[in-house]
């Protein structure tokens, strides 16, 4: 066996250090500590490898703990007597390679040394291995995180380009979404709505038109009514918002509330034809602060409601269309701002 590091033979026991020394010639150097004081100043080497621990520097495994704090590096063999046999199972658990019992013959302890010592190698390897894969795997995690921030920032660029050419499309769409945004968050906060589900909703509203980038101009901004063909046309535009935003794992929360704005209370609604509360909550917020919006403000077929006849029609509607219980929140809400005639002023449509 090549020579390898040091080894600490912590003993009083005169006899038995010098039986080991012999032993280990040529294997290692032996650095002898004779006390718990020597052992400890001796374990800081950045040479030591292997301590053999004579169990009667008692308490013997709390000085094994002791020795691995000051030198994580180091391995340990356990020296108990023939009437100190249960320690085995402790020294075991503290994994310490191996025990030695005394009196020992020398080419035995020499032996088992010697096996103590190549489980401690591959010990130190195993654990170096991990370290450097732990290394390469944090390492390769923040490139896949900066890869992903990187494909997320150019998707939301995407969609706010997206944005802004739906709004070249259509001038009417400019200032739309943030205003059906601040009405459906208004109301959700007065119904008590969950902050995370709150927020969803409030971008759930910013991206409610933006499948409209895959409608034709032509029936986008159709001032006369629709022909049958040209509405199922629109019909599809919650499904390339949902083709939009899919892709971005931060916005598929909202991806259901998008797709399904157009879904009615009473079942009537597209794409999935879903009724009452099996429509997500944020799209029944979004789809009455929608069709406020576009009461409120004048559109290429028709002049703007004031807001008396604009609730009036919400309220006609609630039930069939819409959810009562939000709409009758989103009326009472209105009608409070309308108590005040300074607001009532500057509300368009007034």
């Amino acid at each position: 066996m090549k020579t390898r590091g040091e080894i600490i033979v912590a003993t009083a026991d005169a006899a038995l250090l010098k039986l080991l020394s012999d032993a280990l010639a040529g294997d290692a150097r032996v650095v002898a500590a004779e006390t718990k004081p020597s052992a400890l100043l001796a374990a800081r080497s950045a040479s030591a490898e292997l301590a053999l621990l004579d169990a009667r520097l008692s308490p013997p495994i709390e000085f094994l703990q002791k020795l691995r704090r000051v030198n994580p590096a180091l391995g340990f063999v356990l020296m108990l007597g023939v009437d100190e046999e249960e320690l085995a199972v402790e020294a075991a658990r503290a994994a310490a390679y191996d025990v030695l019992i005394r009196p020992m013959e020398p080419a035995h302890a020499r032996f088992r040394i010697r096996v103590a010592l190549e489980k401690h190698s591959r010990a130190l390897e195993e654990r170096a291995y991990r370290v450097a894969l732990e290394e390469r795997l944090n390492n390769r995690t923040e490139e896949v995180m900066h890869s992903r921030d990187r494909i997320k920032t150019q998707f939301v660029n995407t969609i706010r380009a997206l944005e802004k050419a739906l709004q070249a499309k259509n001038v009417y769409t400019e200032g739309h979404s943030r205003r059906v945004a601040e009405k459906a968050v208004e109301v959700a906060r007065a119904m008590g709505v969950a902050r995370d589900l709150t927020r969803h909703i409030e971008l759930g509203a910013l991206f409610h038109d933006i499948g409209k980038i895959g409608i034709r101009d032509e029936v986008l901004n159709k001032a006369g009514k629709l022909t049958e063909s040209e509405y199922e046309h629109i019909k599809t535009h919650p499904l390339v918002a949902e083709q939009i935003l899919s892709p971005i794992e931060e916005l598929r929360p909202i991806v259901d509330i998008v797709k399904y704005e157009h879904e009615r209370w009473d079942g009537g609604g597209y794409p999935a034809g879903l009724k009452g509360e099996a429509i997500p909550l944020g799209a029944r917020l979004i789809a009455i602060a929608d069709a406020w919006d576009s009461m409120v403000f004048d559109r290429v077929y028709r002049k703007a409601l004031s807001h008396e006849a604009a609730l009036a029609e919400l309220e006609k509607h609630a039930g069939t269309q819409f959810d009562p219980t939000c709409v009758a929140a989103f009326c009472r809400l209105e009608r409070e701002r309308l108590s005040s005639p300074t607001t009532r002023r500057m509300l368009p449509g007034s």
